[in-house]
């Protein structure tokens, strides 16, 4: 580690839902252990809990800000809050837990990248859109591209196959590896936060802690609760979700009966729900991580996801994969998964041994502060 005190601002302002927030609540708990340093973080509301918590730390102060999504900034990459917060705070450098930032600070900057839509085209995701919507999808996707190579020269992502990706993507930039894994709070038992007791159920209970966004391809739980009724009555399963049932508005009453809708879900509440669950089923189309494979794997539950190449990467042979837009693949493996269990305790087995691949909390912490120090070495 570095022996020069760094002034290093945290930019969480970006972030409001998704796997992101878990990320950057689980790197900001850890700031305390570098007391060499001082952080500013710069969060979104929905961090208020985490900023609540570290702000109690010596070296740590918390401000609170929602970048704005505007057109201005994206274009010239300038925000005058988080300028003049710089200035006035002689910020040494800028970590951004996930891009883009939209904001191009003018010190240096290590940004998150977790944008797989712009790395992975082979996805089965981009045949499920209307040509309709294909277009303003490459005007998004080609304004993200702009505003990445604008915001910062050096990257991390959470997978070494997404990084290869990105590399090619921006040659001329930096792009470095640092996993993922599951929030630290899942090794403190006396944390978690049991008020969401799942109603009694005599049969399988998949689990998926996702918010609906379309990559995560959630509508598939609707064609193959048809399927499953069809040809397999006897089998009782219910599909546990993260989600209001709003969400998943097309969701008919073949599908109701199999779904039980949460709503969205705190990271200390999220623990006790794998307890309560059989499976973890991820049927997502687009990932660079999910924190879901982790989070599985230490709580020892067998994993159900897509058989794509970035799942296969980050699972191994920790999962049971299906194909990934088939309906009628993904109900015959829920029934294999449901009767065999020799085979659920051999992948959990398999993500035991699966999870030393992932940097621990601690590890992704220390590379990531290693690498600010690095970058403003240079």
């Amino acid at each position: 580690m570095s022996k020069k005190s760094l002034h290093i601002m945290i930019n969480a302002s970006n972030l409001k839902v998704g796997g992101g927030l878990q990320v950057a609540d689980s790197v900001c708990r850890e700031l305390y252990k570098y007391p060499q340093h001082h952080f500013t973080v710069v969060y979104d509301k929905a961090l208020a809990d985490c900023a609540k918590a570290v702000a109690q730390y010596e070296n740590v102060e918390v401000v609170e800000y929602e970048t704005p999504v505007d057109l201005k900034t994206v274009l010239t990459g300038r925000d005058k809050f988080l300028d003049t917060l710089v200035k006035e705070k002689k910020i040494d450098a800028v970590l951004t837990i996930f891009g883009p930032s939209r904001w191009t600070p003018r010190v240096p900057h290590l940004s998150g990248f977790a944008r797989p839509h712009l790395v992975l085209p082979e996805s089965p995701f981009w045949k499920q859109i209307p040509i309709n919507k294909l277009l303003l999808q490459k005007i998004k996707l080609n304004m993200l591209k702009y505003s990445l190579s604008k915001c910062a020269d050096n990257y991390f992502t959470e997978n070494p196959f997404i990084s290869e990706r990105l590399q090619k993507l921006f040659p001329h930039k930096k792009v470095f590896t640092v996993t993922n894994n599951a929030n630290q709070v899942f090794q403190k038992p006396e944390s978690w936060d049991r008020s969401i007791e799942l109603p009694k159920f005599d049969g399988i209970t998949m689990l998926t802690v996702a918010a609906n966004y379309p990559h995560k391809n959630l509508p598939i739980i609707i064609p193959v609760s048809h399927y499953l009724e069809e040809n397999y009555p006897d089998l009782k399963i219910r599909f546990v979700l993260t989600i209001r049932e709003q969400d998943l508005a097309e969701a008919d009453e073949c599908a109701k009966r199999h779904i039980v809708f949460l709503g969205p879900v705190k990271i200390e509440q999220v623990p006790y729900l794998y307890e309560q669950s059989d499976i973890m089923f991820l049927p997502t189309l687009l990932e660079c991580f999910s924190a879901s494979y982790a989070e599985a794997m230490v709580m020892k539950k067998p994993i159900l996801t897509t058989d794509l190449v970035f799942a296969r990467g980050l699972c191994g042979d920790a999962a049971f994969y299906y194909d990934a837009v088939s309906p009628s693949a993904l109900g015959d493996a829920i029934v294999r998964l449901s009767e065999d269990h020799a085979l659920r305790e051999q992948l959990v087995a398999n993500g035991l041994k699966q999870l030393q691949r992932f940097d621990t909390f601690e590890q992704r912490a220390e590379k990531l502060i290693k690498l600010v120090e690095e970058i403003v070495e240079k």
